[in-house]
């Protein structure tokens, strides 16, 4: 079963470092949406698509129930930093996207809607999008390929988010639609209680997803294994 665990610390100027979370987190609707498109041959054929690139911090919280059968079933954060909130002199590289999200349709196609923690028939879906704003992941900060999971690190440093209460934080597959630029789809979220952002710190999450526990063999054939520079196709 694919899973997800998620570590969360503050790393302050002195070198000290303060873990404020360390658990597991919830796999999200698109993951599981754009594995069978891949095991379908209907989405990207370029497996890199597939690789986290993108990630959202937010300041409000998603409020699944656990037991609800559509729980898992939203494919944005419930408050997500817009641009200028990452601050001015940021070094996380800030870019706009489409985002992708399934949506569905109550009037047989006349109009549709951004599924949020509900269900729909899978002939009344289509996928759509929306411009949003997003960090991008540096292909160093993927840490390490496996052939049945990765490890991505996400960092905000000192200069970014300050004076904002982060609550959330969400992780995006690159482009798994195929399009002809970048469309980042959810795969998993974290909602947490609030860290005040100061400039005292840096705030590093480590994100494990895939089939953990089960095996660490790198896979260097598709993905370039834990060193991207590995792979003869180069980055996209």
């Amino acid at each position: 079963m694919i899973s997800g665990h998620i570590t969360v610390c503050k790393v302050f100027k002195d070198g000290t470092k303060e873990v404020v979370l360390d658990r597991e987190n919830l796999i999200t609707a698109g993951l599981g949406s754009s594995l069978a498109d891949l095991l379908e041959g209907k989405g990207s054929d370029v497996i890199k698509d597939y690789a986290p690139r993108y990630f959202q911090v937010g300041t409000s919280t998603v409020d699944y129930d656990i037991t609800d059968s559509a729980s898992a079933v939203f494919f944005k954060l419930s408050s997500a930093f817009d641009w200028e909130e990452y601050g001015e002199d940021t070094e996380i590289p800030v870019v706009e996207r489409y985002r992708c999200f399934v949506a569905s349709t109550a009037d047989y196609g006349r109009n549709y809607s951004e599924l949020f923690l509900t269900s729909a028939t899978f002939s009344s879906t289509i996928y759509s999008g929306t411009d949003d704003y997003f960090g991008r992941l540096q292909a160093t900060r993927v840490t390490k390929w496996y052939m049945d999971s990765f490890e991505s690190e996400i960092v905000l440093d000192e200069k970014s988010g300050n004076g904002k209460d982060i609550t959330e934080v969400g992780l995006y597959i690159k482009n798994p639609r195929g399009l002809s630029e970048d469309s980042p789809l959810l795969i998993a979220y974290k909602k947490f209680n609030a860290i005040s952002k100061e400039e005292e710190f840096s705030i590093i999450i480590h994100w494990s997803i895939g089939f953990l526990g089960v095996s660490n063999y790198p896979d260097r054939v598709y993905t370039g294994g834990g060193n991207p520079a590995l792979d003869p196709r180069g980055s996209r």
